[in-house]
């Protein structure tokens, strides 16, 4: 039995359990494998081919008979793939959602992805797992710069995009709109502490107004201006922000006097306001009223938009979880929200990135891939200790650390800890699966990180006889993970490196909008 069986998928998990007796690391690499070698007959593996279908849990997965290269898993993660919602449940892909990163809908707090559509696409799937089965549906955020939500999910780079739009004509066009789940959205003019007070949205001819490029704001400001030319008026001088920027960074440049005017929806400049005293919202200069917000798909996808606006129906507002969310985020003292720049590792992660930056670079992993693995085991928490004996951030027991191959006997302190987790990670890496894929070599390896190294070289093994390739996870050899320890292991490393996939894509986003203000 896998000792991760017993464990609620926390805690690390070393070696294997023998009936009666523990196979700890030392003994690994004299311990035979036994049990699960059993002949695979034709009829055996007809009916094991005839279920892969059914039975992936990487939605990313590549099989082995496809021609499609592996890459790295941020770009699998956004490799082109277009199909509706009996598609997405049926192969087990991901739900790719296209998000923002800002500082109310979608951000990183203790390494968690929170914000309300964050919140929002959680309960989706929840919702979906209701009628379909928890483990045919899981949700993976694909932070995108906000002016490529459109292209992105139109060359199908994501499912979903989900990011507080408005529904405009002008967005009709590209994509397919769910039902909303918020009505009654005003876009006002939102000055500094220098700004002159507007009295209505036509006082703004001939003043600077900054926008987002591709945001609802600009089409209107756009309609505004052919209104004023039909007015003989002169037109505003509609600026389009850098597209690595957010809102809310237009915000706090109008709040320090770097911009003069912004627009933005009222209820996304309130709360902002709490944060930046300094803003002067002007809800008579509106740009447009009756707004409504809703998630988009691509207008090949009917069952997957009918399947949202029902959900929208739970959670739009009036509702009990509707109204909870929205107020979680836009109607409290402005707790969740502040500086729409800060890196990824802020909260209980911030104090640990550099020892995984430090270690990561020791032994060759990327630092991120690192904090997903953390987190999925113990969420940053250095205080847990699983029933097995698994300590701390890495969930590493004491008696792997202090073993021979990792050599670090007191794994109490956080660096301590860190260091002994990723070591092990580079032992096994090394000592097991130095012969799988280059590019495969981490997937086994946080495999083996949860279920131990012999139970999935033993895997490996199932893997050939069924004729997949012993040397890739995806696709591969996590077919005969499912088979032989079950559903824990192929969703913990799918968890863990979509985990990463957003850490890296958030990551990415964020430097290039610092380095844009």
């Amino acid at each position: 039995m896998i000792e991760s069986a017993t464990m609620s998928g926390r805690g690390i998990r070393h070696g294997i359990y023998w009936p009666h007796r523990r196979l700890e690391p030392e003994a690994l690499s004299r311990a035979a494998v036994r049990g699960g070698q059993k002949d695979v007959s034709s009829r055996f593996r007809a009916v094991i081919f005839g279920c892969m279908a059914c039975l992936a849990l990487a939605g990313w997965a590549v099989p082995a008979w496809s021609a499609e290269p592996r890459k790295p898993v941020g770009e699998r993660v956004q490799m082109a793939w277009k199909g509706d919602l009996p598609q997405l449940i049926e192969k087990r892909r991901p739900i790719r959602v296209l998000v923002v990163y800002n500082r109310t809908n979608f951000f990183m707090k203790e390494g968690e992805m929170r914000g309300l559509e964050a919140d929002n696409m959680h309960a989706y799937a929840d919702y979906l797992g209701k009628s379909h089965g928890k483990d045919k549906v899981r949700v993976v955020f694909v932070p995108v710069p906000f002016n490529e939500l459109f292209s992105a999910l139109r060359e199908g780079r994501g499912d979903i995009a989900a990011a507080a739009l408005t529904v405009t004509a002008e967005r009709e066009k590209e994509a397919a709109f769910s039902e909303p789940y918020r009505t009654g959205i005003r876009e006002i003019v939102v000055g500094g502490p220098g700004s002159r007070e507007p009295a209505s949205a036509e006082a703004l001819s001939g003043l600077k107004v900054t926008v987002l490029r591709g945001s609802s704001y600009a089409e209107h400001l756009a309609a505004l201006n052919a209104a004023l030319k039909k007015q003989g008026k002169a037109a505003v001088r509609v600026r389009e922000a850098d597209a690595y920027l957010a809102t809310e960074d237009l915000l706090e440049m109008v709040a320090r006097g770097m911009l003069p005017y912004t627009v933005a929806d009222e209820f996304l400049a309130r709360q902002w306001e709490k944060v930046y005293p300094d803003l002067r919202l002007y809800p008579d200069a509106f740009v447009h009223s009756g707004g409504a917000l809703a998630w988009a798909v691509r207008k090949d996808c009917p069952e997957l938009r009918r399947s949202l606006s029902e959900f929208a129906a739970t959670v739009r507002q009036g509702t009990l979880l509707g109204n909870m969310l929205f107020k979680r985020y836009y109607e409290g003292d402005g707790g969740f929200i502040g500086d729409p720049t800060a890196p990824v590792e802020i909260g209980k992660l911030r104090p640990m990135a550099d020892l995984f930056r430090k270690y990561a670079e020791m032994y060759d992993f990327d630092w991120l891939k690192i904090a997903a693995l953390a987190y999925r085991e113990s969420r940053f928490d250095m205080s847990l200790k699983s029933r097995a004996g698994a300590v701390g951030v890495m969930q590493i027991k004491p008696s792997t650390a202090a073993w021979s191959e990792v050599g670090i006997p007191d794994v109490s302190t956080l660096e301590n800890n860190i260091h002994a987790g990723v070591k092990y990670l580079r032992y096994l890496t090394d000592n097991y699966f130095a012969d799988a894929a280059p590019d495969a070599r981490m997937d086994f390896a946080l495999a083996a990180y949860n279920a131990g190294p012999n139970r999935i070289s033993q895997v490996r093994r199932r893997a050939e006889e069924m004729g997949l390739d012993p040397n890739l996870w995806f696709g591969n050899s996590e077919w005969a993970a499912y088979d032989l320890i079950g559903r824990e292991t192929t969703a913990y490393v799918a968890q863990v490196l979509m985990c990463y996939a957003a850490y890296k894509g958030a990551e990415d986003v964020l430097s290039k909008r610092r380095e844009a203000r």
